[in-house]
């Protein structure tokens, strides 16, 4: 498997080769432009480019590879912190970066990118069977630190490097009760035009107070994506493991069509949904009509996906017939429909057009067969948790005429 993004995840977080003077915490925005030397920020020097030296009494870091010819003149400043890289490790200017006493650095906004997100828990109230991120017990996670540590990313983030939609996920984001609302109404005021896209299962949302306020909040810019795994509550409550789920879940979907919330469904594809696929489709059809759009999301081989993969693993190959019959009744009933996440060689062909590659750009990868395929620009790739143990299909094959 091969990734054109592995240099530039915007995930980031790797270990610093070596530090130096790095006595405290680091917490700033990238700089790579020796013109902008502002205070507080951390100056990237990329390994391809070897200019003289700039002046580095304003920035409180600076982060190098080993190579660098530059790196004895930094060490004769005694006290700057030092942070030297691999070579393959690629910041961007405006980076909003963090970087621990022991020289780990994380990257919580790459400003390179339009496919940013903000996880703001790792928390949730459902324990689906193929959850790629189990989560944690709520009491291991400080919810107030990740929002002060968000907000403070929304203050270093340029106008210019607002990105045309931001992802808040989790876990179960609203978990962070009042302050999910706080980062929320953060971003529609920092980004007025940013689409705010909040990944949530929904059932919090059932309380019409919580999501009229997250409405307001959101300032019409808020686009909320909930899971919805069954027709009947005994699909749907089986797959997250939560009695009452599908209820609470409904009451939240309700909420937000009133609220003026737009709403995306999402679908994971597996053995426990597949078979109830044409059910759901006509159920939303009928009862949600009012859904922005639907998402049919192929699973990802991770986390509990493979704890319990022979319960929810199935090819998509077996089930191309099934996509095809759901999208025939989304269609039919004008409601917008899209494929995430699986290869078109695993579909059909009446299903190619609503095959969309993912807004996360650092997943897609690609099998050894897809090497020759003259349709892999436009394909939806694999995920990179695909591998020989853990293996999405026996029929990925190239497509080798146009």
């Amino acid at each position: 498997m091969n990734t054109p993004y592995a240099k530039d995840t915007l995930f980031l977080s790797v270990q610093a080769e070596n530090t130096l003077h790095l006595n405290a915490p680091l917490f700033g925005k990238v700089v790579t432009d020796f013109q902008i030397n502002q205070a507080d920020t951390i100056l990237y020097l990329p390994p391809n480019q070897q200019d003289s030296l700039p002046s580095l009494d304003l920035v409180s870091a600076v982060i190098c590879t080993n190579h660098d010819s530059r790196l004895n003149m930094i060490k004769l400043q005694k006290t700057i912190p030092v942070i030297v890289v691999a070579a393959d490790v690629v910041f961007s200017q405006g980076d909003i970066i963090s970087v621990s006493e022991r020289g780990r650095i994380h990257r919580y906004f790459r400003a390179s990118s339009q496919n940013n997100a903000f996880l703001v828990t790792e928390a949730c109230n459902n324990l689906c069977i193929m959850c790629p991120q189990p989560p944690k017990p709520q009491s291991q996670v400080n919810h107030g630190a990740i929002e002060q540590r968000i907000l403070q990313t929304l203050a270093l983030i340029d106008n210019e490097h607002a990105p045309s939609s931001l992802c808040i996920t989790g876990g179960e984001p609203t978990m962070l009760d009042d302050g999910l609302l706080r980062i929320v109404d953060g971003i529609s005021v920092k980004m007025p035009q940013t689409l705010i896209h909040l990944l949530t299962n929904g059932r919090y949302l059932s309380d019409e107070y919580y999501t009229a306020r997250l409405a307001r909040a959101g300032r019409h810019q808020l686009l909320v994506g909930i899971p919805l795994f069954g027709h009947v509550s005994e699909v749907h409550d089986y797959v997250v493991q939560s009695d009452g789920a599908f209820n609470q879940t409904i009451e939240g979907l309700l909420n937000c069509y009133k609220q003026g919330i737009s709403i995306e469904l999402r679908v994971v594809l597996n053995k426990a949904t597949v078979p109830y696929l044409k059910a759901l489709a006509e159920y939303i059809s009928r009862n949600l009509f009012f859904v922005k759009h639907v998402a049919l999301m192929g699973m990802e081989n991770m986390g509990y996906a493979k704890l319990n993969r022979e319960t929810v693993f199935i090819d998509p190959w077996d089930y191309k017939d099934k996509l095809s019959a759901a999208i025939e009744i989304f269609q039919l009933y004008g409601i917008d429909v899209r494929v995430f996440n699986l290869p078109l060689c695993l579909v059909n062909p009446d299903t190619y057009t609503y095959c969309k590659q993912s807004i996360s750009d650092f997943k897609n990868s690609w099998n050894i067969a897809c090497t020759d395929c003259v349709k892999r620009d436009s394909c939806c790739g694999l995920f990179e948790s695909t591998t020989e143990k853990f293996w999405l299909s026996r029929h990925i094959a190239p497509f080798l005429d146009a």
